[in-house]
């Protein structure tokens, strides 16, 4: 029972490194992706302004020999009434895809961060079991040491356990190189400088509890998003529509400067603008096709989402059956087999070659299981990025 012993104080360590839930919390405050999301937020808000505000007029003094010689106009172009709500409109959508893009940025960062955590947490736990088996492997060589001396076994059969002793040792070099990478990468993943810290908590978190099925399409990130670019394209299509209206001008001012007529003359008049060369028919239409293209998009956009959002949850169901089995079932087997064979190797019942077996296919289970719980873990993480959830 060593490997599966060991295997169970790896999963509750309390170690005072890294938890989960410090690992995202420093992702949220360190990695500087999710400040430059917020930034385009903030860009998408002063854009809302920008479309909502009444434009400049135009100012104009001139100077002429003919009386009246001077002329102070002041020019207020109306066209911006017709147009203000819905660019108003597109604006808001703006902000709209501008949260989505920070949402989903937020939950892909998390799920990369879930991801590399359990990734480095696995890795550190296969490295411990492997450890562990070198140190049963060893056990066995020292077994088969003494039988030799004292006759029991050939020396065949010594080296074999040797070998195996051998072997066992590899693995352990090759575990300890993939869990000093995992902690790299995690690093990496956190924005972390310094040393790469260690991940410490239970690798089955939330095995035996799955989370909510219902989930609501529209709170997708992608979802989110093609709908605010739809919702933007046919708001520009009715600014692009209301921009045809001749959308007049007023004019207002004063002229003097003539020596007939003393003091100054007020100047009020009307400007109409008439569509002889161009009626806006073009822009229209290609207003309309994009409106067209963001909307069908955003259909697509929900069918993948119904697509994505079932395979998410079969493999979440799925990874989560096998992780549970190899936990309660394979493991506990393995490590019960591999128990006996080392006693009746040791009581001389059997030869070495029943015990190398069950150390091999201690090893190779145990690593699997835990293969296998990192698996619900991604699957875990997916989902929870798929929902939009953060925790």
């Amino acid at each position: 029972m060593v490997i599966a012993l060991c295997l169970v104080m790896a999963l509750q360590a309390p170690g005072d490194s890294l938890t989960l839930a410090d690992a995202l919390a420093r992702a949220r405050a360190g990695r500087p992706q999710l400040a430059a999301a917020a930034a385009k937020v903030a860009e998408a808000r002063a854009a809302l302004r920008t479309a909502g505000a009444v434009p400049n007029p135009t100012v104009s003094y001139n100077h002429s020999g003919a009386v009246p010689r001077n002329h102070f106009l002041v020019d207020q172009s109306l066209n911006w009434v017709f147009r203000r709500g819905a660019d108003r409109a597109a604006a808001r959508a703006g902000i709209s895809r501008a949260e989505a893009d920070s949402s989903g940025t937020t939950v892909d960062l998390l799920r990369d961060v879930r991801i590399g955590f359990y990734r480095a947490r696995a890795a550190l736990v296969s490295r411990e079991l492997v450890d562990a088996q070198a140190g049963l492997a060893d056990s066995v060589d020292r077994v088969a040491t003494a039988r030799l001396r004292a006759g029991e076994i050939s020396q065949l059969e010594r080296e074999q356990a040797a070998q195996e002793a051998a072997r066992a040792h590899q693995a352990a070099s090759t575990a300890r190189e993939d869990a000093r990478v995992a902690e790299a990468d995690l690093a990496r993943a956190l924005g972390w400088d310094g040393v790469p810290p260690r991940a410490v908590g239970r690798l089955d978190a939330g095995l035996d509890r799955l989370p909510d099925t219902a989930i609501d399409l529209r709170a997708i990130p992608s979802v989110r998003r093609a709908v605010a670019d739809s919702a933007a394209a046919a708001a520009l299509l009715r600014s692009a529509s209301r921009s045809r209206l001749p959308a007049p001008s007023i004019q207002a001012g004063t002229e003097w400067g003539d020596p007939t007529q003393p003091g100054a003359l007020s100047v009020v008049g009307v400007a109409v603008p008439f569509p002889l060369w161009s009626q806006g028919a073009g822009p229209v239409g290609e207003a309309r096709a994009r409106a067209e293209q963001a909307a069908a998009l955003a259909r697509e956009a929900q069918l993948d989402a119904v697509r994505t959002v079932r395979e998410a949850r079969i493999r979440l169901e799925e990874s989560s059956a096998r992780a549970r089995y190899a936990r309660d079932t394979l493991l506990p087997g393995a490590a019960e087999l591999r128990a006996r064979a080392v006693r009746a190797y040791t009581a001389g019942e059997t030869d070495i070659l029943p015990a190398i077996d069950a150390l091999r296919s201690e090893r190779d289970l145990s690593l699997a299981a835990v293969q296998d719980e990192l698996a619900f873990q991604e699957a875990l993480a997916a989902w929870l990025a798929l929902t939009g959830r953060t925790e």
